[in-house]
């Protein structure tokens, strides 16, 4: 069996002696896998802005090179980012 580990949906139902099962129920396991790293990453032609590819609902941070946060944002639904650095 594979640990479920990366918010993987599941359902449970109960089946009793006779064979009557109930409803089943969901449930998601805990979502402890990092996401991969941000792909296709390009800085705009002004160097305002930075996009890319990253896992849906992540959190994409851009830092300088002294580790200061310059912007963030969150990937949509279809996998893209925009941060708009400040």
């Amino acid at each position: 069996t594979t640990a479920q580990t990366n918010g993987e949906t599941l359902s449970a139902t109960a089946t009793d002696t006779a064979g009557n099962t109930s409803a089943a129920t969901t449930t998601s396991a805990p979502d402890t896998t990092a996401p991969a790293a941000p792909t296709d990453v390009a800085v705009s032609a002004d160097g305002d802005t930075v996009t890319g590819k990253a896992e849906a609902g992540s959190t994409v941070v851009i830092k300088d090179a002294d580790g200061n946060t310059l912007g963030s944002a969150t990937v949509g639904s279809d996998g893209t980012f925009s941060v708009t650095l400040t």
